[in-house]
């Protein structure tokens, strides 16, 4: 009897062992691996900066807010690139008209989609928005512009929240 729970435990244990092994493999074999440890987002920036500049100087930077009034003069005269922080789901159910998506969680891959709009903007003035509130998105996103050489990045700390709820006009 114990001979049988010994061979049996023995047998759980390899299945279990080659199983993990086998889901690491898949899992370096994906076009875009599963991470194996927690990051910050802030890492994950740093990150997807990587792919797009050698030796990014990341850092949080002090950003110059645009209060909603502001905002709505500069959507309705389109003096400013708007950029929406939020992931592409937010942002395909409504957006600031005008605005893109270049969203923090996948920038590197965002960024690389729309880099012939982007880099023609590095001397204008860009407005980054996210959901507002805690939202700290566009923070991260304006920052990681800074470190790609942009001069003139701020952004709406109001965000989407903000927009909804003064009934700015919507675009799908």
């Amino acid at each position: 009897m114990k001979n049988n729970f010994v061979t049996d435990l023995t047998r759980v244990i390899l299945l279990a062992v080659a199983c993990f092994g086998i889901g690491l493999a898949v899992n370096h074999l994906r076009g875009s691996p599963l991470s194996l440890s927690y990051h910050s987002p802030e890492q994950r920036l740093v990150r997807d900066l990587n792919q797009l500049i050698a030796a990014p100087a990341f850092r949080l930077s002090d950003l110059d807010p645009v209060q909603l009034d502001e905002f709505k003069a500069i959507v309705a005269t389109r003096k400013a690139v708007i950029i929406d922080a939020r992931t592409g789901s937010f942002y395909d159910n409504g957006h600031v008209p005008g605005a893109i998506n270049l969203s923090r969680a996948n920038f590197a891959r965002d960024y690389l989609h729309l880099r012939s709009t982007l880099d023609g903007a590095k001397s204008n003035p860009v407005i980054v928005y996210c959901s507002g509130g805690e939202c700290h998105d566009s923070r991260l996103v304006a920052s990681a512009l800074i470190s790609l050489g942009f001069s003139q990045v701020r952004i709406f700390t109001g965000g989407w929240d903000a927009w909804t709820s003064a009934s700015g006009p919507v675009e799908h």
